[in-house]
Parts: structure tokens; C-alpha cells; sequence
């Protein structure tokens, strides 16, 4: 017979002032059970509760086969097919239990803890104290792997055995005693004691797994890093690394969140190497020597100020060329930029205010010739659509910029420009602009001629005017499942000639690259300094396939026409004669098992290949191979080497079986007689609970006393317990 007995109202008659008297030591809340069959022996002050017992107390379940309650001890005992859930989720799987105060401590035997993260925990026997917070086990085993399905007795992936094992739960921690790590079966560690977060923790303080490496610039070497929370919304990692060959550094990051922003702090220290030439290079009168001490700080933040203003900077300095690569950290390009700005997002506006510094990671560039920014300042404004649909955009910018060594100068500009799109009889589209803009300078050793080293200082300006008229008319015809477009498109640009006098220095307009993106552009040229004139004919021809299911196809092709002989653009931009190279795009992506693009700019004369870059990506996902070239071709007139050049990357990446992966990456200078800029081999075992690395990389990276070579890296993956890598060596040309 099936009971269901709330303890208050009654178990039994009998079992009334049992509960009674044990609920004037400990008041809970009512507990409720039920069970098959029930029985109580009033002499010996016993209840049994027989058959698919569940008992349920303070938040607790307790399921069992046959469950006894002594009134005398206050002892719970339950045998047979016994599991507990607990409150946090945990549930506790046992042959025995022996249990009192409301279920929460007591003694166990061969237990077995699942936790909320699906990982195990396992004993010959265990007890519960401090009112449940505490569990300690003999003679333990943890692992979040997943046991074998074929064979369940077979050891998981990885084990942690250990004489005792204590989960701290007002801690969150599980410790370790006497403890040795098992790799599938086989012992590879020992420690006497260890300890991480349980799976109710997102972030705890501790020692992270340590870093081991060998090499012929470092040496031996060995990094231990310690994480500390300080708080829920901030945290800082030391990061101390000691070398044999190169002293020892100490790398620390500092983050931290806010509800209007957030801080990232990085930065080293090193001392005891060899001593390397630190400073700036290329200043005039900087002081410089030899020293020891090197370091690096990188550092960015954002802030919210108000609804509409926000503020933030993003710092990168370091004490020399050669400290990043020599210490293995991240090295994000050839020069670093360190920037402070704050910004004001209108309704209809938005403005910036900023200040630049830059430092070289190029052996054959120095400082003293980088720009110092301090400050710039820009404003935009749009208006609401005018009564025919155009619209007013008002534009300034200041800037102050100077140098070590070099052109030092002063800009005010200011712009105005009215849009207006409008449809043609045809379906054809246009969008029309007009535009004023005024630039005025004051500047210092400015280079206004190359042969003759003239230089210019004083004041100089500007007014330029240029109107533009854009034409495309796409034809489209579809069906049910496909959609094809012929698009001819075609621009008219007008303004007055020249605009661009030797006495206005060029700052930030020298990175101009042409191609299909700037083709239709009114202005080309990026930034201020100079300004596209003279009067022009933009003309070129899209098409396109689109299909729902088998993916998408595009082609652009375009060239430009001047009607002005003199060119405003450098030899060697594809703009400086009046019929312009020929610029021009593929995309194809028929599926998902390719996607490829393709890049040109062929001589507008004889349709020799000046630039071509391609990318491709073809294969399932278990077998991706991704390909992309670029290569720069001489130009007539155009000596420069840094013009010329070819490179390919080439990329394999495979899934061998469900576990193992193989990837393959290499990067040449094939201009150079195939150099080898950076490859590697990197070799993945990776499962539900462990993951394995084994990487080969070569570089081929000169800088300081760092050298091309091999090195090769071994990194672990442990869940729930983090990574460590292995340098297992490193060989140097």
C-alpha cells in the first residue's frame, strides 16, 4: 500500500511525538515521504519505511530502498539503490548512508557524487559535517569525463586519484591529498596537494597550470601564473617567468568592469639578461644606453560618460624592437599605437576628439620620424531629408601634429556637402552630390621638393569645390529559385584642377591603394591633406547570379577616365596616367563548399598584371583547405623594392577521426625564393574532457637577437582544471 505521510499531520499515530521532540532541538520544515509499506516498533523507538521510499526535508531528497528512522539517535539510515539530491543539484549515489540533523551530515559508504557539471567524484567511503558544507571522502577518484559506453569499467580519458578528498562548499573549492593524475589508465603525476573550484564557481583565485619551455635565446624556462579574484568585477594574473639564458620577467594583467566601462591592464618587467640598446630611436638628443631592464606595457579602456559622451584610450609602448618575440608575447603589428579619445554620439551627429603616439618595430624605421598627434578633433552632422529627399552634411576637423625630426604642421578644415539618390524614368538610379570644402595650414619643414631637400614653413590653404553625379541601371530577371543581375554603372566627377600644392604637407593621405571599392568615390584619396581634382569619367559593369540553394556569384570590373593630363596621384597608384588601370572583383560561392575571391588591377595599357590578390576556401568541414596569394608586380618608372613582391598562405585543416584533427599552415615569401615567413604543423586530440596540442611552428622573423628557427609546444587542455603548455625545444639559425 502506498502511503504519503506529512509529518505535523501524521506517519503513524505513533511516529507524532517522535517528531515532535526532535523538531524542539532543530525546527525544519515539514518533512513529507512516501514509501511502499511502513512500520513502527514503539519500544525501540524505530520507524521503517519499506519499498520505493522517497523522503524529502529541507530541500533534500532522499530516495531509497528501505529507509529507518531511530527517534532515540535522531539517525536517518537508508540502504539499497540510496541517491540524495541535493539542494545545489549535486546528487549523491551510495550502497549506505547513514544520516542526522535534517539529513545533512552523516557517513557514507562507496559513495558516488554526481555534480552539476556532469563530473564524478567516487569513494570506498565518505562522511558528511558541518551541517552538509563539508564532504570528505577515502580513498577517491575525480573526473569530468564521460565514462566509455562500450565498456563502462574501462578508466576515462584522465582521473584524479587521491587518499582524501574534501569539497569545501562554503570554500567552493575540491581539495586533494596525496594525489596522482591518471591519463587514460596510466599515473603521469603526483602531488601531495591540489586544489580547484567546484562547478558552482566562474572565478576563483589560484595557481594556473605552469608553462614549461626550452629554447636557445630564453634558455630553460618556466612560467607559474597565479589568478586572484579580487572581486566579482575585477581580477589581476601575475604571470612571473625565470629563464635560464635571458633573467627573469614579471607579466601581470589587471581587468576590471564597470557598469559604464571597462579596464585591461597589461604590462612586464624584465631584468637580468643581456643588455640591449632601450629608447627611442632616431630621436634627436634622447638618452640611451645599454641595460638589462626591458618591459612592455599594453593597456585599453572604455567609459560611458553620459547617455551621448564617451571616453577610452588604448596604450602600447615597449622597451625595445626585440622584447615582445624574444619573450614569446603577442606582437600585434610593426608599429604600435597608442590612443586617447572621446567621443559624443548625437541624433545626428557625432564627434571625436583624439591624441596619437607611435612607436616602430621595424629595424629600419625609427621614432623620430613618427607622428605625434596632439590632438585631433573632427564633427559631423547630418540634417533630416529635405522637401525632395537631399540632405546637408557639415564636416570640421583640426588636427596639430608634430615630430622628433621632420614636418611639424597645423590644419583647420571644414566641409559641406548636399545628396540627394533620385530614380529615373527607366528604373535607373542616381545619386547626386555637391560639396565645398576649405582646408588652411600652418607648417614647418615641409619637403617640397625630393631632389633639392627644399623645405617650406609657414602658412597655406586652400577652397575646393566638386560636384558628382553617379548613374547605375540594373536589369534583373528571376524565376523561382534564381536571380540574375546586369548592372552598368557609371559616375561624372568635376573639379577644378590642381588643389594640391607642394607647400601643403601629405600626412594622411599617403596610404591610397586603388581598387574596386574607391572606384566610384567623388574623393578617392583618404584623409585630408590631399584632394581628388580635376574632372573625371567613372564607368565599369556588375554582375551577378543569386540562388537561394546553390549560393552566389558576382563579377565588378571598372576603370576611370581624366580629362586632365597632369595627375594628381603617385606613380605607381594606378591613377597616374589619364586612363586609370583596371580594377575589378570576383566573389564565387556556389555552396558551402567553396568560397573563393579574386582581386586585379591590370595596366590600362597593355593589361599586364600590376596587383592580384585571391583567397579560397573549398572542402566539407571535416576536410577545409584554404588558399590566398598576393603578389605586387615592377611598374615602369616605380623602383621601389618594397612595390614588388609575391607571397602565398596555404592552410589545411582535417578532422582525421571523431577525436583527432590536423592542421597545416604556411606563409612564403615566394618573391624571395620561397622564404618561410611563418608555418607550423599543429596535431589535436580533443574529447568531452581533455584536450591535447602538439604544434611544430618555424618562423622566419629577424629582430634583435631574435633569429628565424623551429620550436615546438606541446599544450594540455584539463576541463575544469585549465592548460598547460611544453616548449619542448627550440632551434635557432
Amino acid at each position: 500500500m502506498l502511503l504519503a505521510v506529512l509529518v505535523g499531520v501524521a506517519v503513524l499515530a505513533a511516529t507524532v511525538p517522535a517528531v515532535a521532540q526532535r523538531s524542539a532541538h532543530s525546527p525544519s520544515q515539514p518533512i513529507l515521504f512516501q514509501a511502499d509499506q511502513v512500520e513502527y516498533d514503539q519500544d525501540l523507538g524505530l520507524t521503517v519505511a519499506r519499498g520505493h521510499v522517497e523522503l524529502d526535508e529541507a530541500n533534500q531528497i532522499l530516495l531509497a530502498d528501505t529507509v529507518t528512522y531511530n527517534q532515540r539517535t535522531d539517525t536517518v539510515t537508508a540502504s539499497g539503490h540510496v541517491s540524495m539530491l541535493q539542494p545545489e543539484g549535486d546528487i549523491v549515489f551510495a550502497d549506505y548512508m547513514e544520516l542526522h540533523d535534517q539529513l545533512r551530515d552523516g557517513f557514507i559508504t562507496d559513495v558516488r557524487i554526481l555534480l552539476t557539471d556532469r563530473s564524478r567524484l567516487a569513494a570506498n567511503t565518505g562522511r558528511r559535517i558541518d551541517g552538509g558544507n563539508r564532504t570528505e571522502l577515502r580513498r577517491g577518484v575525480y573526473s569530468p569525463c564521460e565514462l566509455c559506453k562500450k565498456d563502462p569499467t574501462k578508466p576515462p580519458v584522465w582521473q584524479i586519484k587521491a587518499e582524501r578528498i574534501v569539497h569545501d562548499k562554503p570554500a567552493q573549492r575540491i581539495k586533494y591529498y596525496d594525489a596522482t593524475m591518471d591519463i587514460d589508465g596510466w599515473p603521469i603525476f603526483y602531488t601531495p596537494y591540489f586544489s580547484h573550484p567546484d562547478p558552482t564557481v566562474k572565478r576563483a583565485s589560484g595557481f594556473l597550470p605552469p608553462i614549461y619551455g626550452a629554447g636557445a635565446t630564453l634558455g630553460l624556462h618556466i612560467t607559474t601564473p597565479y589568478f586572484w579574484a579580487i572581486a566579482p568585477d575585477k581580477d589581476i594574473t601575475f604571470r612571473p617567468m625565470i629563464t635560464q639564458s635571458a633573467g627573469f620577467v614579471l607579466d601581470q594583467e589587471y581587468r576590471q568592469d564597470w557598469g559604464f566601462g571597462r579596464l585591461d591592464l597589461d604590462g612586464s618587467i624584465g631584468a637580468g639578461g643581456p643588455e640591449v640598446q632601450t629608447g627611442p630611436l632616431g630621436v634627436p638628443n634622447a638618452t640611451s644606453s645599454l641595460t638589462s631592464i626591458r618591459g612592455h606595457f599594453f593597456g585599453n579602456g572604455i567609459f560611458d560618460l553620459n547617455q551621448n559622451w564617451r571616453t577610452g584610450f588604448g596604450l602600447q609602448r615597449v622597451s625595445d624592437q626585440a622584447y615582445l618575440l624574444e619573450y614569446h608575447f603577442p606582437q600585434p603589428t610593426n608599429f604600435l599605437t597608442s590612443h586617447v579619445f572621446a567621443e559624443d554620439f548625437g541624433p545626428q551627429s557625432y564627434g571625436n576628439i583624439s591624441a596619437y603616439s607611435f612607436q616602430s618595430l621595424n629595424s629600419l624605421v625609427g621614432d623620430g620620424i613618427q607622428p605625434i598627434v596632439l590632438p585631433t578633433a573632427s564633427y559631423d552632422w547630418t540634417s533630416n531629408p529635405d522637401r525632395i529627399g537631399g540632405r546637408l552634411e557639415l564636416s570640421g576637423n583640426v588636427l596639430n601634429l608634430e615630430r622628433h625630426s621632420g614636418a611639424d604642421m597645423r590644419r583647420v578644415s571644414t566641409k559641406s556637402e548636399w545628396r540627394l539618390p533620385f530614380n529615373g524614368p527607366l528604373g535607373d538610379r542616381y545619386a547626386f552630390s555637391m560639396s565645398l570644402r576649405a582646408d588652411g595650414y600652418d607648417s614647418d619643414n615641409v619637403q617640397v621638393a625630393s631632389t633639392d631637400q627644399v623645405l617650406h614653413a609657414g602658412a597655406s590653404g586652400r577652397v575646393f569645390p566638386q560636384a558628382a553625379l553617379l548613374w547605375r541601371y540594373p536589369w534583373v530577371r528571376s524565376d523561382f529559385h534564381t536571380s540574375e543581375v546586369i548592372e552598368p554603372m557609371a559616375g561624372f566627377i568635376a573639379a577644378p584642377n590642381g588643389g594640391n600644392p607642394a607647400i601643403i604637407p601629405n600626412e594622411d593621405s599617403q596610404g591610397f591603394e586603388f581598387d574596386e571599392t574607391s572606384l566610384f568615390r567623388p574623393d578617392r584619396l583618404p584623409g585630408y591633406d590631399r584632394v581628388d581634382s580635376g574632372q573625371r569619367v567613372d564607368y565599369g559593369l556588375h554582375t551577378g547570379i543569386y540562388n537561394a540553394e546553390y549560393g552566389s556569384s558576382s563579377i565588378l570590373v571598372g576603370q576611370s577616365y581624366r580629362l586632365e593630363k597632369q595627375s594628381p596621384f603617385q606613380i605607381g597608384s594606378g591613377l597616374e596616367n589619364q586612363m586609370s588601370d583596371v580594377v575589378g572583383h570576383l566573389l564565387l560561392s556556389p555552396s558551402t563548399l567553396l568560397d573563393l575571391h579574386y582581386r586585379m588591377r591590370l595596366d590600362h595599357a597593355t593589361l599586364a598584371m600590376r596587383r592580384q590578390e585571391m583567397g579560397v576556401s573549398t572542402g566539407p568541414t571535416n576536410l577545409r583547405v584554404s588558399a590566398s596569394f598576393i603578389s605586387f608586380k615592377s611598374i615602369p618608372g616605380l623602383t621601389s623594392p618594397a612595390q614588388i613582391g609575391d607571397q602565398i598562405s596555404v592552410a589545411v585543416n582535417a578532422a582525421l577521426t571523431q577525436y583527432w584533427s590536423l592542421g597545416v599552415h604556411d606563409t612564403r615569401n615566394i618573391s624571395q625564393g620561397g622564404n618561410t615567413i611563418y608555418s607550423g604543423v599543429d596535431l589535436t586530440y580533443q574529447d568531452d574532457c581533455l584536450a591535447v596540442t602538439t604544434s611544430v611552428q618555424q618562423s622566419g622573423i629577424t629582430v634583435g637577437d631574435v633569429h628565424p628557427g623551429v620550436s615546438v609546444l606541446l599544450t594540455f587542455v584539463f576541463k575544469n582544471l585549465g592548460s598547460t603548455g611544453v616548449k619542448l625545444t627550440s632551434m635557432q639559425e
